[in-house]
């Protein structure tokens, strides 16, 4: 699904395009960011950025994160709420912006509980889903792509009756 713009104070979150390859490579291929990412392998070239582009964006709701000189990161819901931030952008609040329009703009469209998870050291990540109201569900192990082992993570809830009890 194609998402609409949505923006914030400082953000504008928009569909992933294709000349984002090059900006996705440079932000993925950075062991700060990859390191908290299953998915993803490392080291990650521009064949992956436009596999990503091309096999993956369309088969759910992502955005492009432009906090106003172009790419620097992604947010999507896949069905989880997943994200990513270049490495330069971090301890901005970036990411909470991010998140809170995406939720906000989620649960217009729908009443479906949203889900997400951490790793379990990443308490940068664990705050921003805490800030939207997230609720921690369980462990779970995952296949981490760029090293290959298992990891644990934390998996998060977020029911659109505690979304809209914060939003009242």
């Amino acid at each position: 699904m194609t998402p609409p713009v949505l923006t914030t104070r400082r953000l504008t979150l928009r569909p992933v395009a294709a000349d984002d390859a090059a900006a996705i490579k440079r932000g993925i291929n950075n062991w700060d960011v990859v390191q908290w990412l299953t998915a993803p392998p490392f080291p990650y070239s521009l064949d992956d950025a436009h596999d990503f582009i091309n096999q993956v964006i369309p088969t759910i709701t992502s955005w492009a994160i432009d906090a106003g000189d172009g790419f620097i990161g992604t947010i999507s819901l896949a069905p989880d709420l997943g994200y990513w931030l270049a490495a330069d952008y971090h301890g901005q609040r970036i990411m909470s912006e991010a998140a809170e329009a995406v939720v906000t703009w989620h649960f217009a469209q729908s009443e479906e509980t949203l889900v997400s998870s951490h790793y379990l050291a990443n308490e940068a990540s664990r705050r921003v889903l805490q800030k939207q109201g997230f609720v921690d569900t369980g462990f779970e192990e995952q296949l981490q792509t760029a090293t290959q082992e298992n990891v644990t993570v934390q998996r998060m809830e977020l029911t659109h009756t505690t979304w809209a009890a914060r939003h009242g």
